[in-house]
C-alpha cells in the first residue's frame, strides 16, 4: 500500500518515463532536461532522490541510459543538519544511514552535476486531520479536512477485496483553502464499476494525503502541459515543478498519509 502513493504522487514521472513513443516525427526539436524525483513522507524512512535525464522522442526508456551517476548531492534539514546523498543504483542517491522524515521539518536539496546546479525546498506537512467522510451515491467518496497553512490536500479511494488492495491511479483534485483556519472538502476519483455498488460499500475506503502546498501548482498544470503525452521524455512544458535549475524538471516534495477511513 505504501508504494502506491508514489504512483499517485508522481504519476507523470512513473508512467511517462516507462512508455515507448511511436509514430513520431524524427526532426522534432529535442532539449535534454535533468529530472529530479523525491518524496519525503512523514514518519517514514527517506527513500532517496532519483536523478536522471530525459531521452529523445522515439527512444525507448532505459534507466541505464537515463541515470546520472556523477552528481554531488546533499540535503539540509532545518538549515542546520547536512545530509550527504550518495549514488546507489539506477540514478538513486541515498544517505549512508536511515533518515526518518519528520513533520514540520524543512528540507533543502542541493545538487551539482557538471556545470549545472539544482535547488529545491519543501516542508513536510502534518498527518491530515479528517473531520468526516461521506459516500456520494456509491460513485465517489469525500472527506472534510481541517486545513492548515502551507498544505494542500487530496484523497484516493482504496478497495480491499479478496485479500487484495487497489488504489485509484490518480487524484481527482488537490485543494487548498482561501483562508485559515477553515475546513475543506476533498473528493476521490469515481469508483469504477462494479465496485460502485452497495455490494462493495463496506470494502471501499478513503485515504487523505497532505502535501507541501507546492504540489497543488504541479497538479493543476501537469495535465494540460504534457508534450506528446510524455513530459519526462520530451521536455518540461509549462508544468509547475518545484525544483530550480537550468533545464531541470521534477518534484522534491513533502507529504503525509492519513489513515484508511470508511463513510
Amino acid at each position: 500500500m505504501k508504494r502506491k502513493i508514489f504512483i499517485l504522487f508522481a504519476l507523470s514521472l512513473m508512467l511517462s518515463s516507462c512508455e515507448n513513443s511511436t509514430d513520431v516525427v524524427i526532426d522534432l526539436p529535442y532539449t535534454e532536461y535533468t529530472v529530479v524525483d523525491a518524496q519525503l513522507v512523514a514518519f517514514q524512512i527517506f527513500q532517496g532522490v532519483t536523478l536522471t535525464h530525459t531521452l529523445p522522442l522515439g527512444e525507448e526508456f532505459d534507466i541505464k541510459k537515463a541515470e546520472i551517476k556523477d552528481a554531488v548531492m546533499y540535503m539540509v534539514e532545518n538549515g542546520v543538519r547536512v545530509i550527504p546523498l550518495h549514488y546507489s543504483v539506477n540514478g538513486l542517491y541515498k544517505p549512508l544511514e536511515d533518515i526518518t522524515i519528520k513533520v514540520h521539518n524543512q528540507y533543502e536539496l542541493f545538487v551539482s552535476v557538471g556545470s549545472k546546479t539544482i535547488y529545491s525546498r519543501t516542508t513536510v506537512p502534518e498527518v491530515p486531520e479528517v473531520e468526516g467522510v461521506s459516500d456520494i451515491d456509491n460513485q465517489y467518496l469525500t472527506a472534510e479536512v481541517t486545513a492548515k497553512p502551507g498544505e494542500a490536500y487530496a484523497a484516493a479511494w482504496i478497495l480491499n477485496t479478496g485479500g487484495l488492495s487497489f488504489m485509484a491511479n490518480d487524484f481527482f483534485e488537490v485543494v487548498t483553502p482561501r483562508e485559515y483556519p477553515s475546513s475543506i472538502l476533498v473528493r476521490s476519483m469515481d469508483i469504477p464499476s462494479p465496485y460502485n455498488t452497495s455490494t462493495y460499500s463496506d470494502r471501499v475506503y478513503i485515504k487523505v494525503f497532505a502535501f507541501d502546498k507546492a504540489y497543488r501548482e504541479y497538479f493543476i498544470t501537469k495535465t494540460g502541459s504534457d508534450q506528446k503525452d510524455n513530459t519526462f521524455t520530451s521536455g518540461g512544458g509549462t508544468v509547475a515543478w518545484n525544483v530550480s535549475g537550468d533545464h531541470t524538471i521534477g518534484l522534491f516534495i513533502g507529504v503525509a498519509e492519513g489513515n484508511l477511513l470508511q463513510p
